[in-house]
């Protein structure tokens, strides 16, 4: 196959592109699984073991530095943004309620997703969710429901595949790789439509600070003034 007729045929053309650049520099990663990992000086062969260690590593690495010293940090860094915040303590706000979830809206978030064959542990990627739209957006939505009627968000949604994706340097060392998780097609629809309700209360009753720019639709951190 030619590599026009790659990207032309590929449902992600950004990435098949760069894949084949990488591929014709000759850095296409290996796929085979990772040989050797060094911790504390003791080198790891075991695929087992080297799961075990990537793990460990990536859950203190949250740990290192206590939430209440970045938000110290923050303050001070910014502390007109953390002085508005501290203005706005104690008035009072619509309580939050959450609507019903119709199947129309699931099956809009549905297929609002990119087409991608990657897939968590269920091996269930979002091309054949929406595929199945029609299918399974009743069930989906009664589950949506059922989730903010009772406050609990499945169990079996909250589990993902953790992989460490490279960076630079010396393979073996831990600290040269970042954590991406491979969640569930079916906990990105919840956590989708749970975010739907909650920044349309948000934005309803004005309760977030007009610097707030991050994770907002329609604005950008360019028209913020640095200050």
């Amino acid at each position: 196959m030619t590599l026009n007729k790659r990207i032309f045929k590929s449902n992600n053309k950004t990435r098949t592109t760069w894949n084949i650049i990488n591929e014709l520099l000759g850095k296409q990663q290996s796929r085979q699984g990772m040989q050797k990992l060094i911790i504390d000086r003791t080198q790891l062969t075991n695929q087992q073991d080297i799961a075990n260690a990537f793990n460990k590593y990536f859950s203190s690495v949250n740990n290192s530095v206590s939430n209440s010293d970045k938000l110290d940090n923050m303050k001070h860094n910014n502390p007109s943004i953390y002085s508005n915040c501290e203005q706005g303590k104690g008035t009072s706000a619509p309580p939050l309620v959450f609507k019903s979830f119709s199947t129309k809206e699931i099956t809009q978030i549905i297929k609002s997703f990119k087409t991608k064959n990657s897939s968590g542990y269920d091996e269930i990627n979002t091309k054949l969710l929406k595929i199945s739209v029609n299918y399974i957006c009743s069930p989906i939505t009664h589950i949506c429901n059922k989730s903010i009627s009772t406050g609990i968000f499945p169990e079996q949604l909250k589990f993902s595949i953790i992989k460490p994706l490279f960076k630079k340097g010396d393979r073996a060392i831990p600290s040269n790789y970042r954590p991406i998780s491979l969640l569930t097609a079916f906990s990105k629809v919840v956590e989708k439509a749970l975010y739907n309700r909650l920044i349309d209360h948000l934005n309803i009753n004005s309760l977030l600070n007009p610097q707030q720019f991050g994770f907002r639709r329609n604005l950008s951190t360019e028209n913020l003034i640095s200050i």
